[in-house]
């Protein structure tokens, strides 16, 4: 099993929104639908391809363009975790179809995101981990962490998440953050 994906850092906050594919089904995701234009509407082709939208924490420049998504892409499955649903609602975005936590799988074709709950950016942030890769969104970057000041943030609990979610992982397992470029464990 094997992912393909293609990277988008666009925005002000150069957000990175993630297209991943399951190479065995062609099956896509959108991780963090902060960017919606021609170029990822070219990439990602055939509608009915597209499976899910996954969204890490309830940032603004994480979600800002779902509401795009899911008008352009009706059947879409919308899952955001759910511990951010206040931060959410208070933004009034487009609620999730689908509430994630702690060990709950997305399953991809033949690819599974495993749920971890790595709060400390926000309240309510997750990373999708795969055999191979963590999508972390702003929990850890290239050689820092994610601001704590921000709202439902806390710094003592994303150390926290860091130390026993992130470093019990492979120190192989390719890390693809919020912002930035890749790194490992």
């Amino acid at each position: 099993m094997s992912l393909q994906f293609n990277c988008y850092p666009i925005g002000i906050y150069q957000e990175n929104t993630y297209l991943i594919e399951d190479d065995a089904t062609g099956f896509k995701a959108i991780i963090d639908p902060g960017y919606f234009d021609a170029e990822v509407r070219m990439d990602i082709q055939n509608n009915a391809y597209l499976k899910y939208m996954l969204l890490t924490h309830a940032h603004q420049d994480h979600f800002s363009a779902a509401k795009h998504y899911l008008e352009e892409y009706t059947s879409l499955k919308y899952a955001a975790p759910e511990n951010e649903r206040a931060l959410l609602e208070r933004y009034q975005t487009p609620m999730p179809t689908q509430w994630v936590k702690e060990g709950d799988v997305i399953t991809l074709g033949e690819t599974e995101l495993r749920v971890s709950e790595t709060p400390g950016h926000t309240a309510g942030g997750v990373c999708f981990v795969t055999e191979e890769y963590a999508f972390t969104g702003d929990t850890l970057f290239r050689l820092s962490v994610g601001r704590s000041d921000l709202e439902t943030g806390d710094w003592d609990t994303l150390v926290c998440s860091i130390r026993e979610k992130l470093y019990t992982l492979d120190e192989d397992l390719v890390v693809y953050p919020g912002h930035g470029l890749p790194t490992s464990i």
